[in-house]
């Protein structure tokens, strides 16, 4: 997953776009705890678009800030293998970092175009095209290798059945851990929903309520933890430290030297669970004042403290431990994505020591899944528009 994130990976690839969107993520993970910390950042998160439009800029800064750090770092690291480095150390170094900005901004711009048209997020839409690309590669790779030496006895047929059965099943899953949701009812004080046009409207009228997903913040844990892992080999490669190599070997689980693969696996699940009940936006206080504004409430329920209180308990319940979630049985929010995420990345080195160091990238099936959807939420939405338009236009709005 690592490649298709334009992350730092263990062997050397120099490219205009090596960087990718990680820039970007970076930026944005930031600037997201950042409109949650500060005041100033809080305020204006909260001024509409024009707030929106200034924190945009604030996180384009910070993603050029980012590409030229890890510019720099991809330059100093390629040293060793130019040839034209030899002689001209420093131009080396400031043409490497300005090809690499450029590309990485450059990615950055098409991302924020696609954003602006209304058609799903930019960064999710360039990671799901290129690990779909990724995936066409690697199963042709997988196909002539194995029609060449075999796998034990099992076709190249039966073998192919097997993964793209286990494909469709983590596929299933994520489509789970990203639609799964738990409903709060509302209640409009003297309010009734709105029927004109209901018959020119393609949308089917439905009683309010307030989607508490399981899995809200997406891909982000994994990203997160993906990224926080690989950080320990970098320092490794840069100080040249004992102990940061060692602490390198520990989080490979293709090689762990330090410790068994399982320790690996284990942080790799904590990580993603702690990221995923993370929550420091007072999301349940923000709602219940919105609930105000809108003149709404939640059934039994009585505004103010107690609608904060309510909220809470099933935020917690959501992401913790959601009851009713599906008729089968009782899931956990958290507990789910991580497993997902961990299994994921055990059937990806598992397969990669069978194919000779190329896997399908089950854990970045989740990307796929979640941009999947947001797009054709998106189309959706965009076709509603004209429908939406000539209502507002009944009542001279």
């Amino acid at each position: 997953m690592t490649d298709e994130l334009g992350d730092f990976s263990y062997e050397l690839k120099l490219s205009l776009f090596q960087l990718g969107i990680s820039p970007q993520i970076f930026a944005s993970i930031i600037m997201q705890v950042l409109c949650h910390v500060i005041p100033s950042l809080v305020k204006l998160r909260k001024e509409g678009l024009d707030g929106h439009e200034k924190i945009k800029s604030y996180i384009w800064w910070m993603s050029f800030g980012f590409a030229i750090l890890e510019a720099f770092i991809i330059s100093c690291h390629s040293l060793p293998y130019s040839i034209y480095a030899a002689s001209q150390c420093v131009k080396h170094v400031l043409v490497t970092t300005c090809l690499l900005v450029c590309g990485a901004m450059t990615i950055t711009w098409i991302c924020d175009t696609i954003s602006e048209s209304g058609f799903g997020q930019g960064s999710s839409l360039i990671i799901c095209v290129g690990i779909l690309t990724g995936y066409v590669e690697t199963l042709h790779k997988m196909i002539t290798q194995l029609s060449v030496n075999g796998l034990g006895g099992v076709t190249w047929c039966q073998y192919l059945l097997a993964v793209l059965g286990i494909f469709t099943i983590v596929t299933m899953w994520a489509v789970v851990v990203t639609e799964s949701c738990r409903k709060v009812k509302l209640q409009y004080y003297g309010f009734k929903l709105a029927s004109a046009a209901r018959e020119q409207s393609p949308i089917t009228e439905v009683e309010p309520y307030i989607p508490f997903n399981i899995n809200p913040s997406g891909m982000q844990p994994v990203l997160t933890t993906s990224y926080l892992l690989a950080f320990p080999s970098i320092l490794a490669s840069l100080l040249q430290s004992r102990f940061w190599e060692h602490v390198k070997e520990i989080l490979n689980p293709e090689n762990s030297v330090g410790a068994e693969p399982w320790v690996y696996y284990s942080i790799y699940a904590l990580f993603v669970f702690l990221f995923n009940i993370f929550d420091i936006a007072n999301l349940p206080k923000e709602i219940a004042d919105y609930l105000n504004k809108m003149g709404a409430r939640i059934p039994n329920i009585k505004p103010g403290k107690a609608t904060i209180e309510y909220l809470i308990k099933i935020q917690a319940s959501t992401r913790f431990w959601d009851f009713g979630l599906l008729s089968c049985g009782t899931f956990a929010g958290g507990l789910l994505l991580s497993v997902l995420a961990t299994t994921s990345t055990i059937l990806d080195h598992h397969l990669r020591r069978i194919n000779a160091g190329f896997a399908i990238g089950f854990t970045s099936v989740l990307i796929i899944v979640g941009s999947l959807i947001e797009l054709r939420r998106s189309y959706q939405a965009y076709n509603v528009m004209p429908s939406l338009s000539n209502a507002l236009k009944r009542y001279g709005v």
